[in-house]
């Protein structure tokens, strides 16, 4: 039986896990998923998260870190978002009608669109929604993004990698010139934007569903505990090596990581500072432990500062 889900939170990994939650549950017919995150990056199953974006910005300014289970590229979210997902099985997918239900949605809200052959969705040559498929075991999602009122600036900063020289194997986001709906066409909100896509997908599907609520009191997805872990945040970037520098009490450390599954295989400390410190030990014991650039810095103020400089 088809649905209509309105996520009433906005909690990147809920929203992630109640995602894959109901693709996991799709039986028959076809369900509309429509919810917004919080500042967030979300980025692909196979990507690498320091190649994506700037951690210590994400941290700074307490902008999640979300790993989805499907794979595609990285992606800043806000209130200013609104993502959509189609649910059905995979033999009963229709992407044209995916797309004729935006783009009647942007229709009634007076936006003209068109859409490229790189599964965007494009007003005056910008793009303003992004989209991507997932299939497993018979079943299948389209999802995406409709921009309405993100912050570009802090997108520009999340989506910007912190590091000097990193090297990833890793696949890599096509970024693209973007465009907010509501610099194109004033008056356009998220909450309108969810009405034009419910009013939109129930004419196509000639379908009166009521919309139900997806609240943290009426489910609990059972990937909500893996997707919101360190583990799979970090631990599952794709192999790379890094180099970065920290101007820390006894001088700029310059420090040099391999990288394999997210966790440290070999590092290297190299200091301007004019009193003679052995490292040896730091970078021994560094082995093995998931990639974190701040925590690193920390760790190695506390080392010098132990044995004694």
């Amino acid at each position: 039986m088809s649905r209509i889900y309105l996520s009433q939170q906005t909690d990147p990994y809920f929203n992630v896990a109640a995602e894959y939650q109901l693709f996991k549950q799709t039986r028959e017919d076809i369900s509309l998923f429509l919810w917004r995150n919080r500042p967030s990056v979300i980025i692909g199953r196979n990507q690498n998260i320091f190649a994506e974006c700037n951690t210590q910005f994400l941290k700074a300014r307490g902008i999640s870190p979300v790993r989805r289970l499907s794979g595609g590229g990285a992606v800043f979210q806000d209130l200013g978002n609104l993502n959509y997902t189609f649910l059905s099985r995979e033999e009963d997918a229709d992407k044209e009608k995916y797309i004729k239900v935006i783009r009647g949605a942007m229709m009634s809200m007076g936006v003209e669109c068109t859409f490229s052959g790189r599964n965007d969705l494009l007003a005056g040559g910008r793009k303003f929604s992004g989209q991507a498929y997932y299939a497993d075991h018979g079943n299948l999602l389209y999802h995406g993004t409709l921009m309405i009122n993100v912050d570009l600036d802090m997108m520009a900063g999340a989506l910007h990698p912190s590091f000097i020289k990193l090297s990833s194997k890793g696949i890599e986001s096509v970024k693209s010139r973007v465009v907010n709906l509501s610099d194109i066409c004033e008056g356009i909100t998220a909450q309108r934007a969810a009405a034009a896509l419910i009013n939109a997908f129930k004419m196509e599907y000639d379908t009166d569903l009521s919309v139900q609520p997806l609240n943290k009191a009426n489910m609990q997805p059972a990937a909500f505990r893996k997707i919101s872990s360190d583990e799979w945040i970090y631990g599952q970037a794709p192999d790379f090596d890094v180099k970065f520098e920290r101007k820390l009490s006894f001088g700029n450390a310059c420090i040099y990581t391999d990288v394999s599954v997210g966790r440290i295989t070999r590092l290297k400390v190299y200091t301007d500072s004019l009193v003679e410190i052995d490292f040896t030990q730091f970078e021994r014991e560094a082995a093995g432990h998931l990639f974190d650039e701040d925590k690193l810095a920390v760790q190695l103020e506390s080392y010098v500062a132990k044995i004694g400089t």
